[in-house]
Order: structure tokens, then C-alpha cells, then sequence
């Protein structure tokens, strides 16, 4: 007998460490045991005579970077590998952990024969907001979520991950660590952005800001969605999402007069937040930042009707296929990542809210009915331009501790490519905006390293309509990631230098100047980096030229429907989680009917 020991401390048993060899086949895992901080593999040398090409695989999934490792085995000899030796890509895939917490509150329903209300794919806002909604409502429903508990909130209400004296939107901060590249870019293709795999999708991982849509981003969606929003939809989402506004300061209320001053010609609000900072007078405590893993962790929590007794969450179950027969969605099929095997689901009514893509690629895994052939087409994600600047102590707008959080739109904005389509959102303090500093140690420290600045940030947001050359493809089975073909809306010549003078102004207005070593231009966002893609499965009244139909449901199937930001018709100005937690009020009410 030989040994291979791989010694480390960082893959220890959570993750699995196997190996792979061209003896027994690069296909066929090679298992060993963890012990004395180190993965050891025992075996005979007489099944490898001739020596053996091998590699480390983590997970079943990441295998160790570089060339083959090489043996030419003796009896009784220990071969060592270290971590320096031993490298794997970063891990990108949906995370597999089952800890205490998840095996306590969130336990599985895993029975193939019983027949649920509904089953909802995917638990982010979207999803997450609809399940909560149904089982409120009295429905059985079954969540099915790829990814697995992550954080029971979100991360604005944890401690932060603060860069000292820097800009640094850390609200939400933790995304570029745990957020997930599921996909591929086509050739040429410039998206960049990731998905959320956990309990609360990327809820968890947002900046808040819920503005309606005004008016005439509403062009081009279908009339009665428009009437919904406009007449009680807005406001029910309101009422869920932000129950307690948090009163404006006296700084706040001296930058909106002057802005109103200098620009007469835009409207200036409260940037409305999902924060909820109080319940009045009941001395209760402040919840902080919506989340849908707070949603359904508090309903798992509460044994009530309107808690766990008519909700399941199944998590680490990633859902391959939709079976269909004669128009009607008559399982789902998911993969137990615990258990590591397909089960099959059933329930009276489906719906997709997995997310863009995901939907998307779940739909064309299934080989849906689509007489659009808009499946996937016309993914996008609306220009988003910014700037950061500082404004010095000796400003009449300098303040050490004061922040300001501002929205504003032109009056007369409307749909037409250079008519104003968009909305500017300014922040004043950035750094204060939603902070939290659990050890004063560290806000003293960024206090001292920012100086007599306060850090600064404006935001245009632009109204898009649907890209029709956009489009997700997947070839392949579930294991393939699917293919994005992504550019970014045309912005004209003249809308930018009318944006770029509106910043310029704005700016000097409030004697801005540039942070140190940096410039004061606007920047394009990263396409998808603020996670506002839609459009992958729009929704619409005509079947020959959309998905789903005005309750969202797809228009060849009886009881599939969907919803998540991939129903959008167009890319709005207004960030979309505040129209998507109304969409998915509207859809709970809607199948209460139905089902």
C-alpha cells in the first residue's frame, strides 16, 4: 500500500476532496478520508504498475489547476501535497451546506405523491413575496430553492464589511463574495452580472431604493398592469416593503430646497427605502432592510396559519425540468443537492421565479410551447451612468455626520429616446446612507482616514425598452450553463451631454470636487451589475408577441406562470423591486381565485 496526503485546513469536511486518475478513469471519483488536517487517500500499488496520472477534485466539480500530478507508486511510501500545490478555481457554483439552522426550521417536504397548492421556483423577491402572499392566503405551497441558507437577513442587517475612508456602497457590500456566474457571455457579449443561489436570492444582496414608475415608463406595458400599479399595487408593495419611513433630517430638507432652486425644472423627492425603522409606538425593534429570507425565515419560525403550517421550503434543490402533458405543468423535476438525486414534484399550479436567466433557461430546458418565440429574446438591462464626488469642509453642505438620499425626475420626461428618460438618485454622505458601525473603534478610524470630506455619488438611471437582438440560449442539458448574448441600450449624443451637464451643475451647485486621485467624468455601471436585467420571458396581451400573459401566466400552458424580473416588457428607469413585489401581490391574489 501507498499514500497520498493532501495536507489542508481550508477543504476540510464540508467540502469534499476526491480523486481522479487516468487508471481507473478521469470519470470516476477516487475517495479518501479526512483526518490530521489532511485528505489521505490509501492504495495499492499494484493497481497502478505502470504509474498514474491523477488530480484533485473539489466538490465533484473544481479540479485542481495545472498539469496532471504524477506517481510512480512504491509500497509503504506517504506522497505530500500542500496548498500551495494543491489550486482550484474559485468556487462559482450554487453553494451545497446543510448546517444546524436549516435542518432545524427549514425542514424539507421530500414526499413525491402529495399534491401542493402551488410549487414556486426560486425564493427571491419575486418568489419569496408570492410564496409568503399564498400561504398567507390559505394555499399550500412548496418552495423550491437551488441555493441553501445563507444569511437569515439581509446584509445591510449584519455587520459590514466597511473599507476604511473609502467610497464604498457597503449596503450591500458581501455581493462580489457570494455572488454566483451561472452563465456564459457569447462572443462579444459585455454582461457582468451574477446571480444570487441562496434562501432570498439576491434580496439579500440590494440597495433598497424602491421608486415607482412614473407614468411613461409605463407606455408600453399592458394598460390594466399600468391601472393596477397606479390605482393599489405600488402601495400595497409599499406597505410590505416600507411600513415606517424614517423622518427627514433638517440637511436633508436644506439640499432638496436648493436643488429645487437650481433645477426648477425636476421634480425632488425622498428616495423611498425599503427600511423599516420602527412600528410607532409599540417599542418594538427596528428590522432594517427587506429581505425575503427574513420574510419566510420568520414564517418558518411561527407555528401559525399564517406562518410554517402552509409553507415549505425545500433548500439545496435545484429544479432541471418542467413536465408537461396537454398544456398543464404536471411535476417538476429537482435535484436533492443533499441527497444528490433527482425527485420528481407535484402541485396544482407552477410558477418561475428563479430569476432572468434561470427562468429562462428552466423554460428552454422544458422545451415549452412559445408560439412568440420570445422565449430568452430581448434580455436587458437599462444604461445606468455615475459619478462620484466630495464635498470639502469648506462647503455650505459639508457636514461630518449628515447624509441625504434624494430622487429626481424631469417634469416633463416621457418615452421618446432623448425626452429626459430618467431618473437621478443623489447621495450626500454616502458613507452614513443606511450605514452601520457596530465598533465605534472603526467608524473613528474611517472618520479620520475620509478627512474634512463627505463622500458623494450621483446616479442617472435610464428607461430602456427591450433589446430584441439580446437573447439567452442554452444548449445542452441542466449541467450546461446557458449562453448570454448582451450589449447595452444606444444612448444618444445628446441625451448624455445633457445628463453630463446636469451632473456638472449639480456638482457646483453643492461646491463638489473630484475625490483625490480620481476624476469626476460619468461612468457606465457594468451591464448587469446592479442586478436589474429583465425581459427573458416578457409579458404581454398578445401571444404571437410575449410569454405570459397580463396575470403572468403562460399563454400555452393552464396552471405555469412566472414571476420574477424576467416579465418585465421594458427595462424601466425606476428600480424594479418595488414593481416586482406588487406583481407578485397581484399574482397571489389572482390564483386564490383560481386554484
Amino acid at each position: 500500500m501507498f499514500t497520498i496526503r493532501f495536507n489542508t485546513v481550508e477543504f476540510r469536511p464540508d467540502m469534499l476532496v476526491t480523486l481522479r486518475s487516468d487508471v481507473r478513469g478521469w470519470e470516476n471519483n477516487i475517495a479518501g478520508q479526512y483526518a490530521d488536517d489532511a485528505w489521505i487517500f490509501e492504495l495499492s500499488e499494484t493497481d497502478f504498475p505502470n504509474g498514474v496520472n491523477f488530480k484533485f477534485v473539489l466538490e465533484n466539480i473544481y479540479w485542481s489547476f495545472g498539469d496532471n500530478l504524477y506517481l510512480q507508486p512504491a509500497a509503504g511510501q506517504v506522497y505530500q501535497y500542500t496548498q500551495p500545490q494543491v489550486q482550484f478555481p474559485p468556487m462559482q457554483e450554487v453553494r451545497v451546506e446543510n448546517p444546524a439552522i436549516a435542518q432545524m426550521f427549514f425542514q424539507p417536504n421530500l414526499s413525491e405523491t402529495e399534491v401542493h397548492d402551488v410549487i414556486v421556483i426560486g425564493s427571491g423577491a419575486g418568489g419569496g413575496i408570492l410564496a409568503d402572499q399564498l400561504s398567507d392566503l390559505g394555499l399550500d405551497v412548496l418552495v423550491l430553492e437551488a441555493g441553501s441558507y445563507l444569511f437569515p437577513s439581509h446584509i445591510a442587517n449584519l455587520p459590514r464589511q466597511h473599507q476604511i475612508g473609502q467610497f464604498d456602497k457597503h449596503v450591500w457590500g458581501l455581493w462580489d463574495e457570494f455572488q454566483v456566474t451561472n452563465y456564459v457571455n457569447g462572443a462579444g457579449s459585455g454582461y457582468q452580472g451574477g446571480q444570487g443561489f441562496n434562501l432570498g436570492g439576491r434580496s439579500v444582496f440590494w440597495g433598497g431604493l424602491i421608486p415607482r414608475m412614473l407614468s411613461y415608463e409605463m407606455d408600453f406595458w399592458p394598460q390594466e398592469i399600468k391601472w393596477y400599479l397606479e390605482d393599489s399595487g405600488y402601495q400595497k408593495a409599499e406597505d410590505l416593503m416600507n411600513r415606517s419611513p424614517q423622518l427627514p433630517s433638517p440637511y436633508h430638507q436644506q439640499a432638496k430646497r436648493s436643488l429645487r432652486r437650481a433645477e426648477p425644472d425636476y421634480n425632488y423627492f425622498d428616495a423611498p427605502l425599503a427600511v423599516q425603522y420602527g412600528n410607532g409606538n409599540l417599542g418594538t425593534i427596528p428590522v432594517g432592510m427587506f429581505s425575503t429570507a427574513d420574510l419566510l425565515m420568520e414564517s418558518r419560525l411561527t407555528n401559525s396559519p399564517q406562518g410554517n403550517q402552509r409553507l415549505t421550503v425545500n433548500l439545496n434543490h435545484a429544479v432541471t425540468n418542467l413536465v408537461q402533458d396537454n398544456g398543464r405543468i404536471t411535476g417538476v423535476i429537482a435535484y436533492d443537492l443533499i441527497a444528490n438525486k433527482y425527485r420528481t414534484y407535484q402541485a396544482n399550479t407552477v410558477v418561475l421565479s428563479a430569476g432572468t436567466i434561470e427562468s429562462a433557461k428552466l423554460a428552454m430546458l422544458s422545451n415549452l410551447n412559445d408560439a412568440s418565440n420570445k422565449i430568452g429574446v430581448g434580455i436587458t438591462d437599462h444604461p445606468i451612468f455615475f459619478a462620484h464626488f466630495a464635498i470639502p469642509v469648506g462647503s455650505p453642505f459639508y457636514s461630518a455626520l449628515d447624509n441625504s438620499k434624494i430622487i429626481f425626475q424631469h417634469k416633463d420626461a416621457n418615452s421618446a429616446p432623448d425626452a429626459h428618460p430618467y431618473n437621478v438618485v443623489l447621495e450626500l454622505g454616502a458613507d452614513f446612507n443606511q450605514g452601520r458601525y457596530v465598533d465605534d473603534d472603526l467608524l473613528a478610524a474611517h472618520l479620520a482616514a475620509r478627512g474634512d470630506t463627505m463622500l458623494c455619488e450621483i446616479v442617472f438611471l435610464l428607461n430602456s425598452p427591450l433589446i430584441e437582438t439580446n437573447n439567452i440560449t442554452q444548449v445542452g442539458s441542466s449541467a450546461a450553463k446557458p449562453v448570454v448574448q448582451m450589449q447595452p441600450g444606444a444612448v444618444s449624443g445628446a441625451l448624455w451631454n445633457e445628463m453630463n451637464d446636469l451632473k456638472n451643475r449639480v456638482i457646483d451647485s453643492l461646491g463638489g470636487v473630484p475625490l483625490a486621485n480620481a476624476g469626476i467624468d460619468l461612468i457606465q455601471a457594468n451591464l448587469g451589475g446592479v442586478a436589474h436585467e429583465v425581459g427573458s420571458l416578457r409579458m404581454g396581451t398578445d401571444p404571437a408577441d410575449s410569454v405570459v400573459d397580463t396575470n403572468l401566466k403562460f399563454h400555452s400552458y393552464e396552471n405555469l406562470y412566472a414571476c420574477d424580473l424576467s416579465v418585465f416588457p421594458t427595462s424601466p428607469a425606476a428600480n424594479p423591486t418595488l414593481t416586482l413585489a406588487a406583481l407578485a401581490a397581484r399574482l397571489a391574489e389572482h390564483l386564490v381565485t383560481v386554484i
